[in-house]
């Protein structure tokens, strides 16, 4: 896909399959494995499952990542600016406080937001809820 980013797909192979979380995993483990083998590190861009109707198609599963040595990672790491925390800590128009949670964990799963950079936002999500 460019720029160290790459994508790994997996389907069921019988209708019968329709456990989609055990085939994200196998698709991450796959992902893992492929960044081991370069000598470079995950950073999940998206994970996602696709669970069809049964009969109507086989279950799905794909990852979208990035491969990065340790000084791509550590840029990746960085602080995000502060104008892109602040978007996502900004009230949402209907205040919906379960809403914007939901936005920043989001945020916490693409790597865009570190742990303790989620945990700082949660916190003024909650507290703005008082």
């Amino acid at each position: 896909m460019g720029n160290n980013t790459y994508s790994i797909t997996r389907e069921g192979k019988t209708a019968f399959n329709r456990d989609v979380d055990k085939l994200k995993e196998q698709v991450q483990d796959d992902a893992t494995q492929y960044c081991a083998a370069q000598g470079k590190h995950l950073k999940v861009v998206s994970l996602t499952g696709d669970k069809p109707w049964f009969s109507l198609g086989y279950i799905k599963a794909k990852i979208v990542f990035q491969a990065l040595d340790n000084a791509e990672l550590a840029a990746a790491a960085a602080p995000v600016a502060p104008d892109a925390a602040a978007a996502v800590a900004m009230p949402s128009p209907t205040g919906d406080l379960y809403s914007d949670l939901l936005k920043l964990d989001d945020l916490r799963k693409k790597g865009i937001l570190t742990d303790a950079e989620f945990q700082a936002e949660k916190q003024k999500v909650l507290n703005r809820s008082k």
